[in-house]
């Protein structure tokens, strides 16, 4: 059997998928607000899922009143029937994993509800082979994503691929490692914010999922 010498590890939300698309409608079937997504973007952590500025205090007064579904189990109601990964990735993974040459791993510190079978139907949804994928890794809350990285990592692999969103993942991967790098501005961090708070290279940011398509396909096949 031929060794698989190369590793590509993608993230899954805001990378493969539409997130704020997702958030948007399960706040909307929650009467809340979620904004516009220029400004979702440039929000911190944690008021990505609560809303910010203006939205935030209605969002919070209805957060505590009765519901007859919560926030998560909407959450995962939506992204079990709503749920797609942008087509351009489509083939790309399929591709991976029928290389000779490549292990495909999926990672996402995913908010629904059971986040492994979540990702599994989203892939099902998209018509991605996803049993046949190496790796598939939700990661709990608390969890540092570099452990998670580093824990994939091994020394038979000559190449470590690693493509994301947010500028916590690159450092997580820079520093476990991984020779090349992707980073995605439509996600949830913006360009902006990329380079100007996270020091990223510019020339590794690309703004639609058909341009890091197109980059991680020539990236393998050079390596092939």
């Amino acid at each position: 059997m031929q060794k698989k010498e190369t590793l590509v590890v993608l993230d899954f939300d805001g990378l493969l998928i539409n997130s704020y698309k997702l958030l948007k409608i399960t706040f909307m079937h929650c009467g809340l607000d979620i904004g516009d997504e220029d400004r979702f973007q440039n929000r911190r952590k944690f008021l990505k899922y609560v809303g910010g500025g203006k939205e935030l205090i209605g969002n919070l007064v209805k957060l505590s009143l009765p519901k007859k579904k919560l926030i998560r189990e909407q959450l995962t109601e939506t992204y079990w029937n709503e749920g797609e990964i942008y087509p351009e990735f489509t083939t790309l993974i399929n591709d991976m994993i029928d290389s000779p040459d490549v292990h495909v791993g999926i990672v996402s510190r995913n908010f629904t509800l059971h986040p492994g079978k979540t990702i599994r139907q989203v892939l099902r949804n998209s018509k991605v082979n996803e049993g046949a994928i190496d790796f598939i890794i939700p990661i709990s809350t608390g969890v540092k994503k570099g452990n998670v990285l580093e824990g994939m990592k091994s020394p038979s692999y000559k190449n470590c691929i690693f493509a994301a969103d947010e500028i916590s993942d690159y450092r997580a991967a820079y520093e476990t490692g991984y020779n090349k790098i992707f980073m995605v501005s439509y996600g949830f961090d913006t360009k902006e914010r990329l380079i100007e708070k996270g020091g990223i290279p510019e020339e590794i940011i690309f703004d639609s999922p058909k341009k890091l398509q197109k980059k991680i396909h020539k990236t393998l096949l050079k390596l092939s």
